[in-house]
């Protein structure tokens, strides 16, 4: 009798240990598949976040690839109002946001490349006046990166330096393809290029708002300190874009009968205008300050460009291909206002014309005629205007922030695009 109740104890033993084992298991099983499904929907979101960036991604190249096949003339800031209206917007349950930081404060829409000096350009000088903590010999580094001699400047560093590093590698030898590619230039430091904004993508994250809690160290004052990045840049380009839509006419390989056609000229004046283009040094800037009849040496039968005519050679031709295209000026009516006291130091009642013009001519400034408006301008001024401002922008950087609406999962696309050209070309895409 004992020996059956020792059995049955036993069974019961067993058999709560097997529940015991069971519920363990089950609860792991739950456990696992809560765990599983979450994934699942945070993969899920992180998916619908990555196509709404790439969505607000797409619908910007779209107003880009629109207003430069059918533009509104003479409107310098059509095409930034436009891309405005669709930095937001949603798509499914999700949603996206262009904005970028400059100025101590968040802009809608994209960056535009034409407000920042291209440190392609060969203007030297200009390089020294944007960047004015340069440290001594840093520019003759930059300049020898990127020549195509290995001769080094008094100060610089060419190809030997360069292969002898522990980690060796080749100078570029040619023009810089992104503000990153400085920071492997003799001299140049990470946090020179990108002061507080270490990912690049032109806003202030949390992670660069926190004093020393996470890297990059920074200031928790709610300010971006962008560095060079934030007044460099190495993707714009000269030409491209035209008041009427149509390719841009290079002088040099039209024909007069051609070029009379498209900007209504009259024959003689197409001529000289073609002669003129084909001389070795030409520079439009030149029709800034030389009437037509004195360039062609007062040709018999030219006359002079009206005002109208002027604006319209500016607008549609140049003196390059399109892959012959030179790095691009800065646009005069988005450069930030501080960036054009560094590069006028010693004119500041200039740079207030300009803003003032840029602020309240209707449309902005649309062509390098509206120079001549600015009070007490000489030539020589009209000239330096112009061989460093455009009052059009070819190239844009798109930082877009898809988010999922219910779990708040964000993904982040950057593109840089160019519309010098049409389609618009990709030039970088970045996915974060």
């Amino acid at each position: 009798m004992i020996h059956n109740r020792t059995r049955q104890g036993s069974v019961i033993v067993i058999a709560l240990w097997a529940l015991g084992i069971a519920a363990i298991v089950t609860s792991s099983i739950q456990i696992f598949a809560q765990r599983q499904a979450l994934l699942g929907i945070e993969v899920r979101d992180r998916i619908q976040a990555r196509w709404a960036a790439r969505a607000g991604v797409e619908t910007s190249i779209a107003v880009i690839a629109d207003h430069t096949a059918q533009p509104t003339p003479w409107d310098a800031y059509a095409l930034i109002t436009d891309l405005e209206y669709v930095a937001t917007g949603e798509i499914g349950s999700s949603a996206w946001d262009i904005r970028y930081y400059s100025d101590g404060q968040d802009w809608a829409g994209p960056i535009d490349e034409h407000s920042k000096f291209n440190i392609n350009s060969e203007d030297n000088a200009i390089f020294i006046l944007v960047i004015d903590d340069m440290a001594f010999g840093v520019l003759d580094a930059i300049l020898d990166w990127i020549d195509e001699d290995d001769e080094p400047r008094l100060l610089g560093v060419e190809r030997d330096y360069y292969l002898n590093l522990e980690t060796s590698y080749e100078p570029r030898n040619g023009h810089l393809r992104s503000i990153a590619e400085l920071e492997l230039i003799g001299g140049v430091m990470p946090d020179e290029v990108r002061g507080e904004d270490w990912n690049l993508n032109y806003k202030l994250d949390p992670n660069e708002n926190d004093g020393g809690e996470s890297l990059p160290w920074d200031e928790p004052d709610d300010y971006l300190e962008g560095g060079w990045a934030s007044l460099l840049t190495t993707s714009s380009v000269d030409g491209g874009a035209t008041e009427s839509g149509n390719k841009r006419i290079n002088l040099k390989k039209i024909d007069a009968e051609s070029l009379q056609l498209q900007l209504g000229l009259e024959p003689a004046q197409a001529n000289a205008l073609i002669d003129f283009a084909k001389g070795g040094d030409a520079d439009l800037a030149t029709l800034l300050t030389q009437t037509l009849r004195s360039i062609s040496g007062d040709a018999q039968g030219v006359t002079n460009l009206t005002d109208d005519q002027l604006r319209i050679i500016f607008a549609e031709t140049s003196l390059f291909d399109a892959h012959e295209a030179p790095p691009g000026r800065m646009n005069i009516n988005t450069i930030p206002p501080q960036l054009l006291h560094r590069l006028l130091p010693d004119n500041n009642r200039l740079v207030e014309e300009i803003l003032y013009l840029r602020a309240n001519n209707a449309g902005g400034i649309t062509s390098p005629m509206d120079f001549l408006e600015i009070p007490g301008i000489n030539t020589s001024m009209v000239s330096f205007l112009y061989g460093l401002f455009d009052t059009h922008s070819n190239v844009f950087t798109i930082s877009c922030t898809g988010k999922a609406n219910g779990s708040g999962v964000e993904q982040e696309i950057i593109a840089i695009v160019d519309r010098s050209t049409l389609p618009v070309t990709i030039l970088e895409y970045r996915e974060q």
